[in-house]
């Protein structure tokens, strides 16, 4: 086929429209995420924390996995502090490296008061979940570890005690996850706990790889196949300041898990509060609470336990939400590299759960990272949750026998289109520096409306290690509501507490949680975006008890504390 010359022009000057087009697409992607900034300002804040990994070279697998962090009030002065979990000696006590918390003077600045607080103790941290198990009005804080878990109950003076033994919560393994919840709707929390492997120094496996041209064997960092798996661990408070192992009452016993991250969520929508457990090289758990006191695993049945090619994935970190506001369910877990991200939907009216990672544009981009925490909030108050991953291999050597694939990785930060679909801001927004990332949490530390994000780095050297403290320094063109729950027949911090927010036609709905990420915790306020909205039609609040608490034409930009019952007076 041939062309005359009237073709010729008129084929170029279709094609220099095309490229102009799709250049004015491509700013406008790039333009779309730029308002949306966030700000390194660990060094300035006064945060100097470097993790501690207890390395000497024998390459011993709790080095490579921690360890987690928090967003907490501590002292109830409504300032958010942070709580970093550490790592000791692994062979040898060694109390210079213990966890750390830092006390927010509401200046922007923060001061290590770790001694002063009593949490200077020596133990290899994993993760960190708090609420206030006794129902006293103060935050307590459970740390899980390699070797012993401990509870420090608050004394409301700022400082603690360690309780852990009248507790009865010290579980001498490997513990990673937990969350605290009402399982049984009795006001007092109750406590899941994640168990990994079997794993002691003395039962160390060592493990090595073949790299490319060598023929000598090289130490490496074994995967979780060669160990045996740990059940997690369900403890029920009761109401006296102790809890009651009841695993296997409460059909939780299962020592094939291998798990790394719970979350909590109520996915069939009966007040009753449920769990997603994210499994290492195992199928997941969907753990439905049947009212009864006992657990049924569902993740199978409802899609979750597999990849869509029906394999078990390394499985990290994991957050569920209603991530398009129809009343669904995403459940989002952080896999290893070559393993895309999970991304779970299901509508209201599915009677099971979908992978539609490929869909919303997730799943091409997160392909050869290994993402531990991730979690889902409004980076930009527009009224769409976002989702952000940390992101990190194991190994440090991974590129030499894995091209490719970076032992430090950046994180990730995919912004919600309310279109089903996600784009990737993560350079525009600022977080392109790479680190070896675990824990995240969100919350609004310097009380500006907007939430900021916390992430904790594995220290394998002095290279990593650090915490990042990431500001959120958007533009603002946004309103928002935050919303505190304070319980009175249910648990006072409203854990398990649904809230919903109506503006402009559209309904947002958040529960109050703990756990959630990868061994961290974000605060427990909830933050709804409200758009260019300045006022909220309809704010309802769905307690664990059964009461339900209703407010009408609130005014955006504000924290209200909602009491329980209150709004009947």
């Amino acid at each position: 086929m041939s062309f005359t010359k009237p073709d010729v022009r008129l084929l170029i000057a279709m094609f220099l429209k095309i490229s102009v087009l799709s250049s004015v697409f491509v700013s406008l992607c790039i333009s779309a995420g730029a308002d949306v900034k966030f700000t390194d300002v660990a060094d300035v804040s006064g945060i100097e924390f470097q993790h501690f990994t207890g390395a000497t070279g024998g390459r011993y697998m709790p080095e490579t996995m921690g360890a987690g962090c928090a967003f907490l009030d501590y002292d109830a002065d409504s300032n958010l502090d942070i709580l970093l979990a550490n790592g000791t000696s692994l062979t040898l006590p060694n109390a210079a490296h213990t966890p750390r918390l830092y006390r927010n003077t509401g200046d922007g600045q923060f001061v290590d008061v770790t001694e002063a607080a009593g949490l200077d103790v020596s133990m290899y941290g994993m993760g960190i979940t708090a609420a206030d198990y006794d129902n006293d009005a103060d935050l307590d804080i459970y740390f899980t570890n390699v070797g012993e878990n401990r509870l420090f109950r608050n004394n409301g003076d700022r400082t603690f005690t360690d309780v852990t033994e009248f507790a009865k919560v010290g579980d001498p393994g490997w513990s990673t996850s937990a969350a605290f919840f009402d399982a049984d709707k009795d006001g007092w929390l109750d406590l899941f706990v994640c168990n990994y492997v079997e794993w002691t120094p003395e039962t160390d496996i060592p493990c090595t790889v073949n790299l490319a041209g060598e023929t000598q064997r090289h130490r490496t960092y074994c995967t979780p196949s060669v160990y045996t798996g740990q059940s997690c661990r369900f403890y029920q408070n009761q109401g006296d300041g102790t809890f009651r192992d009841i695993t296997s009452q409460a059909g939780l016993y299962n020592p094939t898990g291998k798990s790394l991250g719970v979350t909590l969520l109520d996915y069939n929508h009966d007040r009753w509060i449920d769990l997603a457990v994210a499994n290492d090289t195992e199928p997941n758990f969907l753990y439905r609470n049947n009212g009864d006191g006992t657990f049924t695993d569902e993740a199978v049945v409802m899609g979750i336990a597999f990849s869509e090619t029906g394999k078990a994935r390394g499985s990290m970190g994991i957050d569920a939400v209603d991530v398009y506001n129809d009343g669904g369910t995403v459940i989002a877990i952080g896999n290893f590299s070559n393993e895309k991200t999970g991304f779970f939907h299901a509508k209201p009216s599915s009677p099971y759960f979908t992978d539609v990672a490929e869909r919303a544009k997730i799943g091409r981009i997160s392909h050869r990272l290994l993402t531990f925490g991730l979690l889902f909030f409004d980076c930009d108050l527009d009224g769409a949750l976002d989702l952000f991953c940390v992101n990190g291999h194991i190994e440090p050597e991974v590129l030499r026998y894995q091209q490719h694939i970076p032992y430090a990785q950046p994180p990730s930060l995919f912004r919600n289109q309310a279109d089903g679909t996600f784009q990737d801001i993560t350079q525009s927004a600022g977080l392109a520096r790479a680190g070896v990332g675990r824990g995240c949490a969100y919350g609004d530390y310097d009380n500006d409306g907007d939430l900021d994000l916390l992430v904790s780095n594995n220290g394998v050297s002095k290279d990593y290690g650090k915490v990042w403290l990431l500001r959120n320094d958007s533009k603002r063109s946004f309103n928002y509501l935050r919303v505190k729950t304070i319980g009175t027949r249910s648990n006072r911090d409203g854990i398990g507490t649904s809230v919903r927010v109506s503006v402009d036609g559209r309904v947002q709905e958040q529960m109050v949680r703990t756990g959630s990420s990868y061994c961290s915790q974000s605060e427990r306020v909830l933050t709804f975006g409200l758009g260019k909205s300045e006022v909220v039609e309809h704010l309802e609040v769905l307690w664990l008890s059964g009461k339900i608490d209703r407010y009408e034409k609130l005014k955006a930009n504000q924290l209200i504390e909602v009491i329980e019952g209150a709004s009947e007076k």
